[in-house]
């Protein structure tokens, strides 16, 4: 009883790691997909909440039942054949898009906490992030197996920090707000449909950790009530200072500044290492797929990808969430719909088929 409750945790947070990442713990989706919208916000997150419990009980009790081991024998059966070679490119673009992404928050980050110059901050990073994609792989996805469980204690820990040690009198305005859509509905929708892109190719290699069709089941449930848990609290936060500090590209850190300079320090390191981590996996993960499709060799295409990367990094963190998040997620809401209505239909199959 005990090793499956352990599993179950495990498939739950391994499921969680995918979706809170340094673009979560920043802050910054929140503010754009459910802040930006007020109290309807909230409502937002609890939509959310639903949906990723639900997404993650249907592909991993897919996983499961029909022993699947990668994301292929996921997609081309779900989704047909001409579909998944579309999906299978707007996977790809979209690990692109995150390492562009992550380019931007690291060069934001430094620029906060060493007054280094935005584009040299991401040029910096850029080279970085090339060396560790260049070298072994293995100790930077080691790592974020360690960063992921510390990251969601460090947004709970900031949290309620936050909540509990409320003081507007560091109110302050910066910037301006970004909506997504007009309303936390189809927001909500975006935000869940882009996540579901990554999560659902990581949910895929699973497996090994599916033991049992309940440890499936409930561990996608169970990730998703503890998103929705982690956003709430966040969420919370942030709301105390509406609208001051949310136009910031890094609206939680800018909060925690005017607080504690030791809880900034640390939580600063852990964005850091969040970003780092999730910039060098998506920027592995796009090469390594890219390599497949493009006749380039592989230490070349790294280059090509960290220099093309540098540039379209230099639009900005929040800009880039606000512009490329969307369009994938509107692009990932074939993918939801499609996996939810054949679960809805399955049983009826099932039954007719008897």
């Amino acid at each position: 009883m005990v090793g499956e409750f352990k599993n179950i945790l495990k498939v739950a947070c391994i499921y969680m790691a995918t979706i809170i990442g340094a673009g979560f713990a920043s802050g910054q989706e929140i503010v754009q997909f459910f802040s930006s919208y007020y109290k309807g916000g909230f409502y937002g997150i609890v939509l959310a909440g639903v949906l990723f419990s639900v997404i993650g009980y249907i592909v991993l009790d897919k996983v499961y039942t029909e022993r699947i081991r990668n994301y292929d024998e996921f997609l081309f059966p779900t989704v047909g054949y001409p579909f998944g070679r579309v999906m299978e490119v707007i996977v790809m673009l979209f690990m692109l898009c995150v390492f562009c992404i992550m380019l931007a928050g690291l060069g934001n980050l430094l620029m906060d906490k060493f007054a280094l110059p935005f584009k040299y901050g991401v040029l910096l990073m850029a080279f970085v992030c090339m060396a560790a994609i260049l070298s072994d792989i293995k100790g930077i996805v080691s790592l974020s197996t360690v960063i992921s469980p510390v990251l969601i204690i460090g947004i709970l820990v900031v949290g309620f920090y936050i909540i509990i040690t409320k003081d507007t009198s560091v109110f302050s305005i910066s910037g301006s707000m970004k909506k997504i859509t007009d309303n936390w509905f189809f927001s909500a929708l975006i935000y869940v449909s882009y996540n579901s892109l990554i999560s659902t190719v990581v949910m895929c290699s699973l497996l090994p950790y599916l033991k049992t069709r309940k440890v499936g089941i409930a561990g996608g449930i169970l990730g998703g009530l503890l998103l929705c848990f982690a956003a709430l609290i966040l969420n919370a936060a942030l709301f105390i200072f509406y609208p001051g500090f949310l136009g910031n590209e890094l609206p939680v850190l800018s909060i925690i500044e005017k607080r504690s300079n030791i809880l900034s320090e640390v939580y600063s390191i852990i964005l850091w290492l969040a970003m780092f981590v999730s910039a060098v996996t998506s920027g592995y993960c796009f090469v390594d797929r890219a390599k497949n499709k493009v006749p380039v060799n592989i230490k070349l295409l790294t280059v090509i990808t960290c220099i093309m990367a540098i540039p379209l990094a230099g639009m900005g963190f929040s800009n880039l969430i606000a512009s490329a998040y969307p369009l994938f997620g509107y692009a990932g809401l074939f993918m939801i719909f499609v996996i939810i209505i054949q679960w809805m239909r399955t049983p009826f199959l099932k039954k007719s088929n008897k």
